[in-house]
């Protein structure tokens, strides 16, 4: 467990005995004492009494009926309001996992946890690099070689073999390499191909024909077309690649959020709608999201606001309040 990671259950710790009732001269002591010695525990105990919320002003509902009980019936009453924030505390990263790895992803062949980059050499010598967050399915016979890209993103490179075609299949569609080198990424509707050497031959999953990709172009794959985009820099996404690295240019601040989301082990809350005129030109860490939202808050008026170790929230705040 790391330091913040053992501040944070301390913390959570203190919210439930908080919860649970008043604390006696000792308790107080020892609470007043742990917020003190370092400046994190207190910054932790209130995003964490934030993050449950209700739990404070269910306490005070409750005072009055609470104060005409005898001491018996207090402590009869304490275990359900305790294991209810405990409930809410316990099963929200619970909650989470189930989210973030549905049944496909948990039984990938491969797989790599946000954030953590992965390389492999496959039975045939060729080369697959996986993002942080991603998962693959590999399926190699006598008469070819399939990668399945169930999440994330990943960059191939191809060892020839004429006899066995190598193909990335998704759920929008089949990309047919050519001896080449290129990226692949599921996003939510769709599937971006980056060509950074050779070609490509792609097409959607639901027409056979196909359309011929060459480095330094880009593609978005839906289930009914391939769409050209804009042609890439196949130097600078190698570099990118290599780095862990977004490189963004005047991109809304929502799509560089859902980005950075990606390579979060937690939940990301933020209003669309409210931050959707905030544009952002930047190189960013994506081995590091939380850093690489540091930065944003560094240049944009937004606060980032951090409920344990498995919620971030990024809120808007007036510009004359930005740093």
């Amino acid at each position: 467990m790391t330091p913040l990671q053992n501040i944070e259950q301390q913390a959570a710790d203190w919210v439930i005995r908080c919860t649970d009732g008043p604390l006696t001269d000792a308790e107080r002591q020892q609470f007043e004492h742990w917020q003190a010695i370092d400046a994190r525990h207190a910054a932790a105990f209130e995003r964490l009494q934030t993050f449950v919320g209700g739990v404070q002003s269910l306490r005070a509902r409750q005072a009055p009926a609470r104060a005409a009980l005898n001491a018996g019936a207090v402590a009869r009453r304490r275990l359900p309001l305790r294991g209810a924030t405990w409930a809410l505390l316990l099963a929200l990263p619970l909650a989470l996992l189930l989210r973030s790895y549905p049944p496909a992803v948990l039984l990938a062949d491969q797989r790599s946890a946000p954030a953590q980059w992965q390389q492999l050499t496959l039975d045939d010598g060729s080369r697959l690099v996986m993002s942080g967050n991603s998962a693959v399915d590999i399926d190699f016979s006598h008469n070819q070689r399939q990668i399945k890209l169930l999440r994330g993103e990943i960059l191939i490179d191809v060892a020839r073999d004429h006899q066995r075609p190598f193909t990335v299949v998704t759920e929008d569609g089949r990309m047919r390499a050519l001896g080449t080198r290129f990226t692949v990424k599921r996003e939510h509707d769709s599937t971006l191909l980056s060509m950074l050497e050779s070609k490509v031959a792609a097409r959607t999953a639901l027409a056979p024909e196909e359309t011929q990709v060459s480095a330094g172009e880009q593609v978005r794959i839906t289930r009914e077309q391939v769409q050209r985009l804009s042609s890439i820099d196949p130097a600078a996404l190698s570099a990118a690649w290599q780095r862990h690295q977004l490189v963004v240019d005047d991109r809304p601040l929502p799509e560089v959020l859902d980005e950075l989301a990606r390579q979060y082990r937690g939940h990301v809350q933020f209003d669309r709608q409210q931050l959707a005129d905030l544009r952002v030109s930047a190189v960013l860490p994506l081995d590091n999201p939380q850093q690489a939202m540091r930065l944003i808050s560094d240049v944009l008026p937004v606060r980032i606001e951090s409920y344990g170790p498995w919620w971030l929230q990024v809120e808007r705040i007036a510009a004359s309040a930005a740093k």
